[in-house]
């Protein structure tokens, strides 16, 4: 029995040396297994966004306005110009020369026209003397036709003074102070500068040629062409600019016609024609 009890106890002390040695085993397996099962560091995916197609890259956000939005303006009418050949020989319009505010001796102000709508209207003639006169387009076209008129008249009507720059007004204006002594006595036969209708492009001093005696003289409202005149010349849109006793107490010019046959011609004149 005492044999048994030593057997036994050797035994289960082997048992138990034998399984602490295989959990001892088992357990330097593991550390052996485990390392091996990560994958190493450097191997570690690349980021989603790296990985993406260029065309699948996210588009960064505008920086700036589009620059392609087209001007108003390019998209407005613009009127028809005259030919080169109309204005190759046009006067200079030295600037803009906006009217002033208030009159002067009776006289309205008048801002000159655009030098790109002048057209010449032909020629003033006297003798050897020839000087070519122009219009703004609109009253260049009515003026043409009734000088056409006349002639069925047998009149031969002719410009005398068309347009003219507040510059030219200027010398005009001087040499009359000169004549007459004064400003006021000049006035009242000449607009003084910026103040004259013949800045606008629409009034014109009318003659007959075949009267060259009565050229920018009282005489010529006897004459038969001023008869024919304020007959016949509203029907292409002009009018006598200073008839007897008129408003701005300017004096009798029989010659002197303004064309107000469109809209934009008759604004230029609105307060004159009160």
């Amino acid at each position: 029995m005492k044999w048994f009890q030593r057997f036994f106890s050797q035994f289960q002390f082997v048992a138990i040396s034998a399984l602490t040695t295989g959990v001892i085993v088992w357990l330097a397996a593991s550390m052996q297994i485990m390392p091996s099962a990560l994958p190493p560091q450097s191997q570690a995916p690349s980021s989603p966004l790296a990985e993406l197609p260029a065309s699948e890259t996210p588009l960064s956000s505008a920086t700036s306005d589009p620059t392609n939005t087209k001007p108003l303006y390019d998209d407005l009418p613009l009127l028809p110009h005259p030919s080169p050949a109309q204005t190759a020989n046009a006067p200079t319009i030295t600037s803009s020369n906006a009217a002033p505010s208030r009159t002067y001796f009776g006289h309205l102000p008048y801002a000159e026209d655009e030098k790109s709508r002048l057209v010449s209207v032909g020629e003033f003639v006297r003798g050897t003397y020839r000087r070519t006169e122009y219009l703004d387009q609109e009253a260049a076209t009515a003026f043409s036709q009734l000088v056409a008129a006349a002639v069925e008249a047998d009149l031969t009507l002719q410009p005398i003074s068309g347009f003219r720059s507040v510059k030219d007004q200027e010398e005009l204006f001087q040499k009359q102070v000169q004549k007459h002594g004064s400003e006021a006595a000049a006035a009242k036969l000449s607009a003084p500068p910026g103040y004259s209708e013949h800045h606008t492009g629409y009034a014109v001093d009318i003659a007959d040629r075949n009267q060259p005696e009565l050229d920018l003289k009282l005489a010529f409202a006897d004459s038969t062409a001023y008869r024919w005149l304020t007959a016949h010349a509203g029907t292409y849109g002009f009018e006598l600019s200073f008839p007897r006793n008129n408003a701005q107490r300017v004096s009798f010019e029989p010659w002197h016609w303004r064309y107000v046959g469109t809209q934009r011609a008759a604004v230029q004149f609105a307060i004159a024609r009160r």
